[in-house]
Formats: structure tokens, sequence, C-alpha cells
């Protein structure tokens, strides 16, 4: 019995860390059995499209779908990607990332059944640049692919990094989805 809540406590410990943390909120993502921290005051819409789960997660409040938005994420969750793209959920993944890989490649990595291809890049935008991180998780084995657009301003770089890489580090994804 000893055994058995020791166990359990550590197995919950890491969520409940999440939880209480100030500034930050844990949000499930139940429509792709997901879940995520969100900066505290920022906004989060959730629509489909087409069979297709799509997510935003941005500091500006924006209408579901828009672009408009500065400084966030857009989190689209496609299923069987086999039957929809003719390609495993891996070789899309890499196919969306090489049209933006105009400087480097994608860093690619294996976290449990995902492989996770990470790419970092600028644009021009109308008020200077703005940093994109592209972040796909591709599970062959069921057929689906996380894909993670994130942007900000490069000029507001010292600022969002961090709220970036703890938002992308916190996502848990369930790998029998």
């Amino acid at each position: 019995m000893k055994t058995l809540l020791c166990a359990l406590l550590v197995a919950c410990f890491p969520a409940v860390l999440f939880a209480a943390e100030p500034g930050w909120r844990e949000q499930d993502l139940p429509a792709v059995k997901a879940r995520i921290l969100v900066p505290e005051g920022w906004h989060l819409t959730e629509q489909e499209e087409e069979g297709v789960v799509i997510y935003q997660i941005t500091r500006e409040n924006v209408e579901p779908g828009s672009d408009t938005y500065i400084a966030g994420l857009t989190l689209s969750v496609t299923t069987k990607v086999p039957e929809r793209a003719e390609l495993s959920p891996s070789k899309y993944a890499a196919e969306l990332l090489a049209s933006a890989e105009d400087a480097n490649p994608a860093v690619v990595t294996k976290e449990g059944p995902f492989a996770k291809y990470r790419l970092e890049y600028a644009i021009e935008g109308q008020d200077g640049n703005i940093q994109i991180v592209d972040v796909a998780y591709a599970n062959d084995g069921t057929g689906t692919l996380y894909f993670i657009a994130w942007q900000s301003p490069q000029l507001e770089c010292e600022a969002l990094d961090p709220i970036r890489e703890k938002v992308l580090s916190s996502v848990v994804f369930d790998p029998t989805f």
C-alpha cells in the first residue's frame, strides 16, 4: 500500500507543480486528448474544420481562426493523415516544414512514439520581423499529426521567448490518439 501511494504521488507531482504555478493555468484540450500550460490573461479558442481541430492560444483576444494576433500559437491536430494526405504523419510534417527551411533544416528528435520536428525562422511583417517557431509531433503509429506554429515580434523576443518555451515544453499528447 505504501509503495502504491508513493508511486501515485510521484506520478501526480509534476501536474500539481504546473497547476500551482502563479501566472499560468493548465488547460485540457479534450477534443485531441492533450494538455498545455497557458499564460494567465491569454486567450484560447477552439474550432474544427473538415475534421481538423484547431486551437489558438493568443495574447490578443481574436476571433477563432483569425490570423491577426501578434503573439501566440496555433495548434492544429489532424487525425487519419495517411488517408487524407497519402503520407505518413512524419513525412507529411517534413513536407510542411520543407517550404520554410530557407536557412536551416528542421531539427528532428524522437519523443516516445512521436517524431518531433522543430524549425525556427523569421519573416518580414508590417511592423518588423516576426519570429516563427514550428513544432510538429508526428505519430506514425496512430496516423495523427500535431502541428504548432508560434509567432511573435522579434522586438519582443527577450520577453516572449521564455513564455514560448514554457508553453511548448508543457504540451502533453496522448500517445494513443
